[in-house]
């Protein structure tokens, strides 16, 4: 596939342009070889310096498409085991996480009953969830690419560019220049894909960009560390649960929130690690430069610096303006933008590749009816720049109220991420059918059976968040401004409280897949207390698990231990979001009272804290 320079030189013909050979741009190029079209993919790979770049988390759509059509089921098997994901506010200057407000996911348990699924590869696709390093992942996607005599990849080249055809039966002309011999060349081809990340080439060009001035900017700082063993970690970051069952944090995606950052904590395979903070443009931390501003902000949080040192990183990267959004995915003039070429938000539960992948398969669907000669739906392409468009919103809604001093009142901070939940475990079921209709076709349309033809037909109307159930009967736009409402009613209410010194007991609340539901219902009796786990205390061992399912529900479920697990997760995100509104009329009604109560003179608000405050009694104006 490396093409030498004379080769390059010519003007070649593709059904598909793909800019960008990154990790986005080779599973593009996968799926469309695998489809059977003649893709072009065009990338000065060879003259990049290597990057680890940032450790990513297979997560919700990340891990079936990858595993399949991204040809990394085999080497997921040697990364590193991901258990869940772990938030935790309050460890700033403090040595160990007792008293941090704490909301979990463990999701360890299909690691144990991988052994009992007959359905070996579907299970991994759809349930079993890795952190994978970067560059090594991309070299086997690039290796996968060989076997398919229909790709040629022009990894030398730079695409100078991009000229669309506005009539109908033209094709698109890529002009690129090769950067080791600095020959010209073109490309000619039906549709064009830029994959070329925050180049923006297609969005600028196109005038797609949108602006985001309400204000709210971000900056991601980052590093990747090496000689990370797990004796680095050790006592302190053990959970230890109700039922004496134990897990550490670090085994997890880890979250350390402060008031207008986070940081993420990843650890890899050969022991690397993977470190980043992302924070509010508004509220910098100090340091004279980026790198300075990052090591600010880990050293804060003691039992993390002491397991990094500037002598492990092997690579210090940053974005400076982490967000931008674009008004479209796909467009019926034969083009399409995905990834960071189109949208990115925040580094936060890792949606940036798994919602790139999605939009991909979508347009891909698209892409195919029209080289097929079956034309475009139309329709199905409108839906898939909508819904994708307020997914992002939806994420950027579930990050914009965490960043604002509400993260310090636990109460927000487990309803927020409550409802965060609700939303990825409703996915649960698209991820089942995606990774069914994955596995059964390895992404290639022609190996689908009616029945697998009938599920992509469901899969085009509802792999979006904004379109799953329980609510997919709601436009994507009705169903983001809810959310965004939601998120926003609970963080002005934690507000209110702090600024007015009502204080409420520090949560803990760590959901596992055999007991998924926090013990909100807790939530009114906790006046006076300090500290409250809402953690379900219902355990049971994991391959016991589906045995807790009612044999009424098992009816109804799919006859596969894999897909009962998967569609069971789904249904306890309705369970969860049910929950969560509970809580939400709780805290409203809550808050509410406190506000008469200081009204009527009732209530002496506590002093608030601060410079020169006078220290509040942790029992003064709490609440639960």
């Amino acid at each position: 596939m490396e093409q030498v320079a004379r080769e390059q030189s010519r003007t070649t013909e593709a059904d598909v342009a793909i800019i960008g050979a990154g990790i986005v741009g080779l599973f593009n190029a996968l799926q469309y070889a695998k489809r059977g079209f003649q893709v072009t993919l065009l990338d000065n790979a060879r003259g990049q310096k290597r990057s680890f770049k940032v450790g990513e988390s297979f997560l919700i759509f990340t891990n079936p498409f990858l595993r399949t059509v991204g040809g990394l089921d085999a080497f997921a098997g040697e990364c590193f085991p991901k258990h869940g994901v772990w938030f935790t506010h309050g460890l700033e200057h403090a040595q160990r996480f007792e008293a941090t407000s704490e909301w979990g996911v463990h999701a360890d348990p299909p690691h144990y009953l991988y052994e009992q699924a007959k359905d070996k590869r579907y299970f991994r696709a759809a349930l079993m969830d890795v952190q994978i390093v970067r560059p090594e992942a991309e070299d086997v996607m690039r290796e996968s690419l060989r076997a398919f005599p229909n790709v040629r990849f022009l990894d030398t080249v730079k695409v100078r560019d991009v000229v669309i055809q506005e009539e109908e039966g033209r094709p698109h002309e890529l002009s690129w220049v090769c950067q080791a011999t600095r020959q010209e060349g073109t490309v000619r081809a039906r549709w064009v894909l830029d994959c070329s990340g925050r180049n923006r080439l297609l969005a600028k060009k196109r005038q797609h960009t949108v602006e985001l001035n309400d204000g709210f900017q971000t900056t991601a700082v980052w590093g990747q560390f090496e000689g990370i063993t797990d004796d680095l970690f050790g006592e302190p970051w053990v959970h230890t649960y109700a039922d004496g069952d134990q897990t550490s944090r670090d085994l997890h995606t880890l979250h350390l929130w402060g008031e207008g950052y986070w940081i993420w904590v990843i650890r890899l395979s050969k022991g690397r690690i993977s470190v980043g903070a992302t924070f509010d443009q508004r509220k910098p931390p100090p340091g004279e430069t980026p790198e300075a501003q990052m090591w600010a902000l880990f050293n804060r949080h003691p039992p993390l610096a002491k397991v990094l040192s500037k002598e492990r990183m092997l690579e210090f990267r940053m974005y400076r303006d982490v967000q931008y959004m674009t008004d479209t995915f796909v467009s019926p003039r034969r083009y399409g933008m995905v990834g960071d070429a189109a949208s990115i938000v925040d580094a936060y539960y890792s949606q940036g590749i798994s919602l790139a992948l999605v939009s991909s398969w979508h347009i891909a669907n698209l892409v195919e009816q029209d080289l097929r000669g079956e034309g475009m739906d139309r329709e199905y392409l409108e839906r898939v720049n909508e819904a994708t468009r307020q997914d992002w919103h939806i994420m950027r809604n579930m990050i914009r109220e965490k960043y604002t001093a509400a993260i310090a009142d636990s109460r927000f901070f487990v309803l927020s991420h409550m409802l965060d939940l609700s939303i990825f475990w409703s996915a649960g079921a698209s991820r089942s059918r995606i990774a069914r209709w994955l596995v059964e076709t390895d992404g290639d349309t022609r190996r689908e059976t009616p029945e697998l033809r009938e599920l992509r037909e469901y899969l085009s109307r509802h792999m979006f968040y904004s379109q799953t159930k329980p609510w997919h009967w709601l436009s994507p736009e009705r169903v983001q401004r809810l959310q965004g409402h939601l998120q926003a009613g609970i963080g002005e209410r934690a507000r209110w409280r702090l600024e007015h010194g009502v204080r409420v007991p520090v949560l803990k609340a760590i959901v596992r897949l055999a007991a998924p539901v926090p013990q909100l219902w807790k939530l009114p009796f906790l006046r006076g207390q300090e500290q409250a786990d809402l953690s379900a205390e219902d355990f049971v061992h994991p391959e016991k698990f589906l045995e807790r399912v009612p044999a009424w529900l098992r009816r109804l479920l799919p006859a596969s231990p894999s897909e009962r697990l998967s569609r069971a997760i789904a249904l306890r995100g309705q369970t969860l979001l049910a929950l969560f509104l509970l809580g939400y009329a709780y805290d409203w009604a809550d808050t509410e009272v406190h506000k008469l109560l200081l009204q009527l003179g009732l209530l002496e608000p506590a002093p608030q804290e601060g410079p020169g405050a006078e220290p509040v009694s942790p029992h003064e104006a709490r609440v639960a």
